[in-house]
């Protein structure tokens, strides 16, 4: 059975890095945190240029070639997941059946998402656009605006704990650039439906910031420089509003690790395949302002040292960072005439969109795993969970414990 996560006190002393966007007053560098050269002021990020982000911003995708993705795909037949599976709670997890099988897969193992249609929190939804994104599920997904210097850029990012997004690295800080890397600033608009900046639920300011060393200082296992990688995720810390975490108002997901829903079907090859729902704010859709939702099924791919996911997706740049999801939805309430499966969450991330393709029209993205790889090769982290995700967890978790 998948171990599950539970916030709890955290192991101190684990090995492997994440990079850190300092405390007010924290010294520059100490032994495995390297400071973001963000300035923070009283607690306080600076209001956003003035004027905040104008018009639609740009994109920070990686864009991979055809060949490169098709050369990572064929390695996914017969990968091995490396090691066991488990995710955390969501803020609207439920009790676990005791039926066979899992939600992700049943016994003849082909990956499915069954989920109600209705919401399960209801938001301000009272316009086609607002529904159903500004309700739960949805709504603890949202579109960030990352500033360097006078430019904006536009990424995606969801909450997995109260006070905690994970998005991807690329969103944040520029791949091996160590402390210059860092955006100068970094808001969120949960639920964005319009191009006006407050949205539905307000604008949430980035307190802090951490993204794996490996990113941080350019050694990550990539197929190239920053794109295709093992290690493009990341973790915002956001400010409190009038005394409130976002998740307190919006709700969060859970997070997987080692392939939480991930299962190998002989059907297919025996390829590792997981139902993913994939949620964006891609720039070329709705000119960026609507959330879109990608249903596919995913594969794991193993290249090496590489670890990744692949899914087909229509989506672009903009939809970076956005959530890869298992068992996205509400659940029903089901008779003793079906199954949804055993051990299973709901709304559980397994992944972040890191790279699409660069040609137009090939449709096609992929993220790095969450869980054991090269860089990572821990089973455990504390109570976080396995390999990148369980230590980036840990790490954000025991700096700032009220938000988790």
């Amino acid at each position: 059975m998948p171990h599950l996560l539970q916030t709890a006190p955290v192991l101190a002393g684990i090995a492997a890095a994440m990079i850190l966007a300092p405390d007010p007053g924290a010294a520059q560098s100490t032994r495995d945190i390297a400071a973001s050269p963000i300035r923070l002021s009283d607690g306080l990020v600076p209001e956003a240029g003035l004027n905040g982000p104008l018009g639609r911003a740009a994109s920070r995708m990686p864009l991979a070639g055809t060949a490169e993705l098709e050369r990572t795909a064929g390695t996914a037949s017969g990968a091995v997941l490396p090691g066991a599976p488990g995710a955390s709670a969501s803020s609207g997890s439920d009790a676990e059946a005791g039926s066979p099988g899992r939600e992700a897969f049943g016994l003849s193992t082909a990956p499915y998402t069954t989920a109600r249609v209705a919401v399960g929190q209801l938001g301000p939804s009272n316009t086609k656009a607002r529904t159903p994104v500004t309700s739960y599920p949805y709504r603890a997904t949202g579109k960030i605006y990352a500033r360097w210097g006078s430019s904006w850029y536009v990424c995606t990012a969801s909450l997995v704990k109260k006070g905690v997004l994970v998005t991807a690295a690329h969103c944040i800080h520029e791949f091996g650039n160590r402390d210059a890397g860092w955006a100068d600033e970094v808001i969120w608009i949960p639920a964005n439906i319009t191009q006006n900046r407050n949205g539905p639920y307000g604008v949430w300011r980035a307190l802090r910031m951490y993204v794996p060393d490996p990113y941080f200082d350019g050694s990550d296992t990539c197929t190239q420089s920053g794109v295709v990688c093992n290690n493009d995720i990341a973790t915002i810390v956001l400010q409190r509003r009038n005394g409130r975490f976002a998740g307190n108002i919006l709700g969060w997901y859970a997070y997987g690790w080692n392939g939480f829903s991930y299962r190998a079907s002989a059907f297919l090859g025996n390829t590792t395949t997981v139902q993913i729902t994939q949620l964006g704010y891609p720039a070329a859709f709705d000119r960026g302002y609507q959330m879109q939702r990608t249903d596919a099924v995913g594969w794991y791919v193993e290249d090496g040292d590489l670890r990744n996911t692949q899914i087909g997706s229509a989506q672009t740049g903009g939809s970076s960072g956005g959530p890869w999801l298992a068992n996205f939805g509400t659940r029903p309430n089901v008779s003793a005439a079906a199954s949804l499966g055993s051990a299973s969450r709901s709304n559980v991330v397994v992944g972040v969109t890191s790279y699409g393709a660069v040609q137009v029209g090939f449709n096609r993205q992929g993220a790095s795993f969450f869980g054991q790889n090269r860089e990572f090769p821990n089973r455990r982290y504390g109570t976080f969970g396995a390999g990148n995700i369980g230590r980036l967890m840990q790490e954000t978790c025991n700096r700032n414990k009220a938000f988790c």
